[in-house]
């Protein structure tokens, strides 16, 4: 599973934040929901952003480059260094099956780059970085509030420890699981309305990273941002994505507020959720975090299974889809499907 968002923002314009495929048809989401509306997803898709190099924002990420011809492909700057891609390199046929997903599908990205001679297409942000800004009609805005230089510059050294070395068989996760110092928050700005799309940025107790660098830097009045009335919540809800000047600073009073699940480390929380109700005016889940019942099963299939496994949860596998549309007065209109939760 996974999350991401897709924009529309008038002027048959769409940009794509994150990837992910369908349990179904392991096709990236975006793709089959785009296409299901009838959009040309090789013209009028004019943007992707992979705020980050974890599995479950990038996966399907190539397919995706590869259908949407017209689009500009947005990294962190952490991963457009010399350093990334050289260990994106490093994946020859031969030894493709022993990396990591996420590292395989940035390697499969470099990999149609470079053969297509398109690399043009691929572009690094860092924090102020202006996706687009259109004044023409309504004035129409994607501006990065993250990575900050200092994230960018951590990111880059910790990524010399996990070059290969002689005998080694594998190469882990490139982006440690602990701190998403360099994932890309946006502002997403149309007409009087405004969203703040959180990604996985957490804070990390350092003003010059995480949240705290958004505050410290200024960026809130230097850009002129607007309270943003939608929010999609980052890190799946967890106390490692709070900051109290989201709420005061970024946001209106009372948001309406959102956020996808993170099955293996049981986000967000029955505590995660309570103060997320708080705060927001709603709160929609993408599919319920909750634990399932167990399946009843044979006796025999039970003792075998007790066995060999220390410890088993049910897994929620339905992709909840959750749709906004706004006037550009502001107004929401929210549809979604049977797997979202309402708080």
């Amino acid at each position: 599973m996974g999350e991401c968002v897709v924009l529309h923002f008038g002027q048959g314009k769409w940009f794509v934040i994150d990837s992910c495929l369908c349990p179904r048809s392991k096709q990236p989401i975006a793709l089959e929901y785009l296409c299901s509306i009838g959009v040309d997803v090789s013209q009028q898709v004019v943007g992707i952003l992979i705020t980050h190099w974890h599995l479950d924002h990038i996966e399907g990420a190539s397919k995706l480059l590869k259908a949407c011809s017209n689009a500009k492909l947005y990294l962190s700057g952490a991963l457009f260094t010399r350093e990334a891609l050289q260990i994106a390199s490093l994946y020859k046929k031969d030894v493709f099956a022993e990396t990591d997903k996420d590292i395989r599908e940035f390697g499969e990205i470099i990999q149609f780059l470079h053969e297509t001679e398109d690399r043009n297409r691929i572009v690094p942000v860092k924090t102020r970085h202006t996706f687009f800004d259109y004044r023409e009609t309504i004035p129409t805005r994607l501006i990065a509030l993250s990575p900050s230089d200092v994230a960018v510059t951590q990111s880059i050294s910790k990524l010399a420890q996990f070059a290969k070395k002689p005998g080694d068989q594998r190469i882990r996760t490139v982006v440690p699981e602990s701190e998403n110092l360099n994932a890309v928050a946006v502002h997403f700005s149309f007409g009087s309305f405004s969203a703040l799309v959180g990604s996985d940025l957490e804070e990390t107790g350092n003003v010059q990273t995480g949240w705290s660098a958004i505050f410290e830097d200024n960026i809130i009045n230097e850009l002129s941002l607007s309270a943003s009335s939608l929010f999609k919540v980052p890190h799946h809800g967890s106390e490692t994505g709070h900051h109290d000047r989201i709420w005061e600073d970024l946001l209106i009073e009372k948001p309406l507020s959102m956020t996808t699940p993170f099955s293996r480390c049981d986000l967000p929380t029955p505590k995660n959720i309570e103060r997320l109700k708080q705060l927001s005016s709603n709160l929609l889940i993408a599919r319920d975090p909750r634990a399932r019942n167990r399946i009843k099963r044979d006796n025999m299939v039970e003792r075998e299974l007790r066995s060999i496994a220390i410890a088993r949860k049910s897994i929620n596998d339905k992709m909840g889809h959750i749709r906004v549309r706004v006037s550009d007065k502001g107004a929401f209109d929210i549809s979604v499907n049977q797997n979202v939760v309402k708080f």
